[in-house]
């Protein structure tokens, strides 16, 4: 299923031998927001699950040389019921055949003639289940990949700190180093999790904008500090260039900040030791923009329209081997487009990339708060302390 659609919105394949059976459902399908296709008979119907990537499959039992229970016995082979859901379509009488159907792996089953609105909810059901079953094996694929490899090194990361430091000794600078390591892990690990979450509220349209007003500075300086550390540890230098114009703007700070931590994320994984990331603001008569340029080997022009799809997989990998949800530039995208902004990426002719976003005006104050911010920038041999901060 396509996730970004609306979960009452699935492709559907019709099987019914009678023509004009097929074509008025068809067409009351059609009306509900559903992409249908048809297939006329058993045959047909296996060669078009064969081809596509249906959400559900109404499934007619009585049809002549391959049966609808025939058709069933054969995807049931290969795909289990959440993966594909059918809905068996009978004839009143056909109780026995109900019975086998559903022990065959049928999800469930309608009578003819057909109820529609008693269809449509159980479609809308089989599409919800489908998308929990997939929210489920992502997850389940998340946690067997992503974060195996992240709690692998944690637990020999301890036990090297169980051996060099036992209890009462003084922590060495070489047990120290482990002990920053295990924390840069934890945070890599809370960042897949965070946007697993996060992408997953979003499809279910469970996020909900908490606007204040809140200075964009402010939160870039909060953000690059919180990565500071890492960054540090990586051999990478964080610049700020902050805006001391930038007006305050009514933002969900909790999700523009997710926003900006997916990209110095991104821009960290890229950038080589011995680099450098710069974080700018600017203010100017359509909004707000923020930048993130990294010092990375760049982004593939036939990939740039890859960059903001979910799990897109790029020829280039991050220089220091760190797993990543595949998530973090969609939800990156979803957080901004939600506040009526705009992101991108551009190539630096000199080499690396830029990721962007623009915020619109909205209820901007005519200056900042007080405190609010100056430009300036965070040193990867300094990185507690910002030149020019309040």
């Amino acid at each position: 299923m396509n996730c970004h659609l609306p979960i009452d919105s699935g492709h559907l394949l019709v099987v019914d031998d009678n023509e004009m059976n097929a074509e008025i459902l068809t067409r009351r399908l059609l009306r509900h927001g559903h992409s249908v296709d048809v297939a006329s008979g058993g045959r047909q119907a296996l060669c078009a699950i064969a081809r596509n990537d249906y959400d559900v499959v109404l499934l007619d039992i009585m049809m002549p040389e391959v049966s609808g229970l025939d058709v069933l016995r054969a995807v049931r082979a290969r795909r289990a019921p959440a993966e594909l859901p059918i809905i068996m379509v009978t004839a009143k009488d056909q109780s026995d055949d109900i019975v086998e159907a559903l022990g065959l792996g049928a999800n469930d089953y309608i009578s003819k003639p057909v109820d529609l609105p008693v269809l449509l909810a159980r479609v809308r059901a089989q599409l919800e289940l489908r998308a929990l079953a997939r929210t489920k094996d992502e997850f389940l694929a998340i946690a067997s990949h992503d974060l195996q490899n992240p709690l692998s090194n944690i637990g020999n990361y301890a036990a090297m700190i169980r051996s060099l430091a036992p209890v009462g000794e003084p922590m060495t600078e070489q047990v120290d180093g482990y002990v920053k390591r295990i924390a840069e892990l934890a945070q890599i690990m809370r960042r897949i999790v965070t946007d697993f979450l996060s992408f997953q509220a979003m499809e279910n349209g469970d996020i909900r904008l908490e606007r204040t007003e809140t200075n964009l500075n402010a939160l870039a300086r909060q953000i690059a500090l919180g990565q500071s550390e890492r960054a540090r540890n990586l051999g990478i230098g964080l610049n700020l260039d902050l805006d001391e114009s930038m007006p305050a703007l009514r933002m969900d700070s909790s999700r523009v900040g997710e926003a900006i931590a997916n990209y110095l994320d991104n821009a960290i994984k890229f950038t080589p030791a011995g680099g450098s990331i710069a974080v700018r603001t600017r203010a100017d008569g359509q909004g707000a923009i923020l930048e993130v340029e990294d010092q990375g080997a760049g982004i593939p022009e036939e990939e740039m329209p890859l960059l903001f799809i979910k799990y897109a997989r790029l020829s280039n990998a991050p220089v220091h081997a760190e797993k990543s949800s595949g998530l973090g530039l969609a939800i990156c995208k979803r957080f901004i487009e939600l506040h009526g902004g705009k992101v991108g990426a551009r190539n630096n002719r000199g080499g690396g990339a830029v990721f962007w976003f623009r915020l619109p005006p909205g209820e901007a104050d005519s200056q900042s708060p007080p405190g609010a911010s100056t430009p300036a920038s965070i040193s990867a041999d300094n990185a507690s302390r910002e030149t020019g901060m309040p």
